[in-house]
């Protein structure tokens, strides 16, 4: 019997819902990452009694994993971080990022890998050189896409910064044209193509992809974000996490909280703030801003809100929206960043259609006038996130992709 070789840089949480169910069904030939430890054996023991002082490493003791079938590359991992590190600043065109994922990518391509391997499962940046193994063995090889085609991405920063063009902060970004040609390369080897929501399918449309494109949605991490017990207290608060940029769509939020108007609210921003301050001038005084807060603390901050906005213009899947709706917070999106694919409109949180002011207006008044009922939006949203954990989606994309 054939299995699957999955290959990710630093444990990203698909990875390993894929690799756990893959692994349960005696389907997993390898799981290629970085630093990682399985719970229960002695590294997995230590890492428990550091994770204690440093938190952060609870993400890398992996359950469900045989150890036999984990290869944690942690060299790779610490040496290309600590490059990163050396480097940053000083060529703009190569970011730690990408000696991460290039130094993973040319680390699994050299490594000796199981025979009973069919299928090589890796991720845009970091499969080039595994990919041109996995071809020349002639195994399948499945290209996750996390975001939407780079090409969609920058149509999207060209149209945002000509309706707000106070808005940007210096040059648009555009990836370097070393890393397209990565890209383009990674693309045209797969055999099949792996994405979150139909957004991000959507953006290779245009393209002609010989390859079968299958969307397979992320799960909720309802372990590390509870339900919240009651209503919120307090003024009506509206929350938004993660950076604030032209495209995650911050300057409609904060157009549709002036208008709104409603009377003693709160509009809350977490994360990088990345617009121009003459832009953000106009909206002064209007919504409090933390640039960061730790993961283990963001369940305090979706809790305390009644409301999770997330009007992006252009993402994979929105971690975001999973994590308010595990905490039983309701989210109000749009359908650019996988809104669909874990909201029902109405039920456990709402759609907009992007770049919609008037639309954004509306259901934030309403959640306000009506709280009793957004916070049982929130509930049902907690009900949902449990009906689909990162377990259930493992499974769900081991049959999508055919595995």
């Amino acid at each position: 019997m054939t299995a699957v070789l999955v290959s990710h840089p630093h444990v990203a949480a698909f990875s390993v819902g894929l690799a756990r169910s893959l692994a349960a069904e005696n389907k997993l030939a390898a799981y290629y990452t970085g630093i990682a430890v399985v719970e229960n054996t002695p590294a997995g023991r230590a890492a428990g009694w550091l994770a204690a002082r440093k938190p952060v490493l609870n993400n890398r003791i992996l359950q469900g994993i045989p150890s036999k079938r984990l290869r944690g590359l942690s060299a790779v991992e610490a040496l290309t971080r600590m490059a990163g590190r050396a480097l940053k600043g000083r060529t703009p065109s190569v970011s730690p990022y990408d000696l991460l994922f290039d130094g993973h990518d040319l680390a699994v391509s050299l490594a000796p890998w199981p025979t009973e391997t069919g299928s090589i499962y890796a991720y845009e940046d970091g499969s080039l050189l595994t990919f041109r193994k996995a071809a020349r063995l002639g195994l399948e090889r499945v290209w996750d896409l996390p975001l939407p085609h780079y090409r969609t991405i920058e149509k999207v920063l060209d149209e945002e910064a000509r309706r707000w063009p106070d808005a940007p902060i210096g040059p648009l970004h555009r990836e370097p044209d070393w890393k397209q040609r990565r890209k383009d390369a990674e693309l045209g080897l797969a055999t099949k193509v792996s994405v979150a929501s139909a957004f991000t399918r959507q953006s290779l449309d245009r393209l002609n992809v010989r390859a079968p494109v299958v969307v397979a949605p992320y799960g909720f991490p309802v372990d590390e974000f509870p339900a919240r017990a009651q209503r919120p207290s307090g003024p009506f608060r509206v929350l938004a996490v993660g950076s604030h940029d032209l495209r995650k769509g911050t300057p409609y939020l904060l157009e549709a909280w002036r208008r709104a108007e409603i009377p003693d609210a709160e509009l809350h921003l977490v994360g990088p703030l990345k617009l121009a301050k003459k832009f953000l001038d106009r909206y002064a005084g209007q919504f409090h801003h933390r640039p960061h807060v730790p993961k283990r603390a963001l369940g305090e901050q979706y809790a305390a809100a009644d409301v999770l906005a997330f009007p992006t213009l252009g993402d994979g899947f929105g971690l975001v929206m999973q994590e308010a709706m595990c905490c039983g917070t309701p989210v109000v999106t749009t359908p650019c960043g996988g809104g669909p694919e874990c909201i029902t409109h109405g039920v456990d949180g709402w759609l907009v259609p992007p770049r919609d002011v008037d639309a954004l207006v509306e259901h934030l008044r309403d959640c306000a006038a009506n709280r009793d009922r957004t916070y049982a939006i929130g509930q049902a949203a907690r009900a949902r996130a449990e009906r689909s954990t990162w377990r259930d989606a493992g499974a769900v994309a081991v049959r999508a992709l055919g595995f």
